[in-house]
């Protein structure tokens, strides 16, 4: 008999059809403003983009950003300042992550799971809005599914030394530079060689790269800014599903919060000897762990991965041990599962669309919409803006930004901090701008409340005059 045509196909040619597919539909979904960024995603793209036009370079005003700027570099050689660039850039990312998940699934979990969970992981709410946002999930997957493919091939031809391990410890530094969880990797690799060690000597090269590492990037970027510490993670796993468009403490928030959270502690608890006894299993679990500590929509992603490709298997030897007799018996709780969820997420998709046409923000970035109204009122006026977002401030106002001052004993301490400064905008409930805001209070006249919203406030600065440039050396 001869081989069907579809059959003759080589997979590489169907990952490309999927790739084009997935891709164009994703692009559909995503912002094409410049706003809804990551705010570490916006300081490693400025980096990238200063020095290839040769100005001035962020890093002493913003300080040094996350080596996401590492893999941005070819964005800044070829698409300095073009943020659709960087998301289609994102996009073919997160798709290599998915092949290589979907690989290691298939070996350690079956075909049918890598089908199922890969599938659903690109259909996500929580990956295209981390996309979307350049957030750091899309590339911690990336570290986390490249890290376990070196750590095989290291492996399977050990070099002391090489280039392999040294790529590994490379990419333990891009991770832990972006999140809280990206300290998965590097725990779940010294992990790793802990029990099963090639040799001692190679296990001591690991835990002194994977240290040297890990303390390297801490000393660089002395912790991790901009994040919230301590959310409640029922609303980021909501939001993982619901996307943004949730209603933050409503009955389905807290519903699917719940629902969510159950499938993330019985995937946990059932999976629990499989997720420690391999690697990239271990970096999941390490991951949420982490992650919990700032419960975000980056945590959320990376919780969703480890329910869909550790819950999956789990959900199979159910239903073959409640009815294992026939295939609809073998499969039809499976069957029902994805349908419910693939449409749930097709769904949410669709409503994403309408959100991002809508041209509806959140509420950081309706204020700083505000603020690039006003820069852009009359372009002859001085401007300088002191904002808590400064790197997507600047990227939305195109105009000069900086970050918020320090905290002064008074406000005529804060006006002699600001010279020049035109407009001040944050978020007053912040507890780190509590000393701000009250500085502000007692200069009275000196200051005008420009916008106050939801997401902060807008005080421009009266009578400011912008500063006479540096005399340039002849």
């Amino acid at each position: 008999m001869s081989t069907p045509l579809l059959a003759r196909i080589p997979p590489r040619y169907w990952a490309l059809a999927v790739l084009l597919v997935w891709g164009g539909v994703a692009l559909l979904l995503l912002r094409q403003q410049p706003y809804g960024l990551d705010e570490g995603a916006a300081r490693a793209l400025l980096l990238n983009w200063t020095i290839v036009d040769n100005v001035a370079n962020p890093i002493v005003i913003f300080g040094v950003p996350d080596l996401r700027a590492l893999l941005f570099i070819p964005l800044g050689i070829y698409w300095p300042g073009n943020l659709l660039a960087a998301k289609i850039f994102t996009l073919l990312l997160v798709f290599i992550a998915a092949l290589l998940f979907y690989q290691w699934s298939r070996r350690a979990l079956g075909q049918e799971t890598a089908l199922i969970a890969t599938g659903l992981l690109l259909i996500s709410p929580a990956l295209l809005q981390q996309v979307d946002a350049l957030g750091a999930g899309p590339y911690l997957l990336l570290a986390f599914a490249l890290g376990a493919w070196l750590d095989h091939s290291y492996r399977a031809a050990p070099r002391p030394w090489g280039g392999k391990y040294f790529s590994q410890m490379l990419l333990a530094a891009v991770s832990v530079s972006l999140h809280p969880a990206g300290l998965a990797y590097p725990i779940a690799l010294a992990w790793r060689w802990y029990k099963d060690p090639l040799d001692r000597r190679q296990q001591r090269h690991v835990y002194i790269g994977v240290a040297a590492a890990v303390l390297f990037v801490v000393l660089l970027r002395a912790g991790w800014h901009g994040l919230e510490w301590w959310q409640n993670p029922l609303t980021a796993l909501a939001g993982a599903v619901l996307g943004p468009q949730l209603e933050t403490g409503s009955n389905l928030t807290l519903l699917t919060g719940i629902l969510f959270t159950l499938a993330l502690l019985g995937t946990l608890i059932a999976g629990a000897r499989e997720l420690v006894s391999d690697l990239t299993g271990g970096m999941l679990l390490a991951s949420v762990l982490l992650g919990l500590a700032t419960a975000d929509l980056t945590w959320a992603l990376l919780a969703l991965t480890l329910v869909l490709y550790y819950g999956t298997p789990r959900l199979i030897a159910m239903n073959e041990f409640i009815d294992g007799r026939s295939l609809l018996g073998q499969r039809g709780g499976v069957l029902l599962a994805v349908v419910l969820i693939a449409t749930l997420f097709m769904n949410i998709g669709k409503a994403y669309y309408a959100y991002v046409r809508s041209s509806v923000l959140p509420p950081q970035d309706q204020l700083i919409q505000t603020l690039a109204v006003e820069a852009a009122a009359d372009t002859s006026k001085p401007f300088r803006a002191a904002s808590q977002w400064p790197a997507r401030t600047l990227i939305a106002v195109k105009r000069e930004v900086l970050p918020l001052p320090p905290p002064a004993e008074d406000g005529e301490a804060l006006m002699k901090m600001i010279p020049g400064i035109t407009h001040l905008m944050f978020d007053p409930y912040d507890e780190g701008n509590r000393q701000l805001a009250k500085n502000i209070a007692e200069l009275g006249g000196a200051m005008e409340t420009l916008a106050l919203q939801p997401g902060g406030v807008i005080v421009k600065v009266r009578g400011a005059q912008q500063p006479p440039a540096p005399a340039v050396p002849n």
